[in-house]
């Protein structure tokens, strides 16, 4: 899959055609994907998620490729303490 990085957390994926010098080319090759400046997109495994977790895509633009990967979000609980001690005098 081919795409191009738009901001940092959006992707253009490429289309199943290119228009290049006005003819529209059916079931592009590499080459023609990377000469119109798209760059192969890269998933990184998602790691395998437990009751509560959440994990934020990063999105990494390199010279070549474009990586997708995630990462644990560490959620910070809040925990209450309650006390059920009732003292009577």
């Amino acid at each position: 899959m081919y795409a191009k990085l738009i901001s940092d957390d959006e992707l253009k994926y490429a289309p199943y055609y290119l228009v290049v010098d006005n003819k529209i080319i059916l079931n592009p090759q590499q080459q023609n994907y990377l000469n119109a400046g798209y760059k192969p997109v890269v998933y990184m495994p998602m790691p395998l998620s437990e009751t509560d977790q959440d994990y934020v895509r990063t999105i990494t633009e390199e010279e070549n490729q474009i990586t997708i990967a995630y990462a644990l979000v560490e959620n910070e609980t809040d925990t209450v303490e309650t006390s059920n001690d009732t003292t009577t005098s």
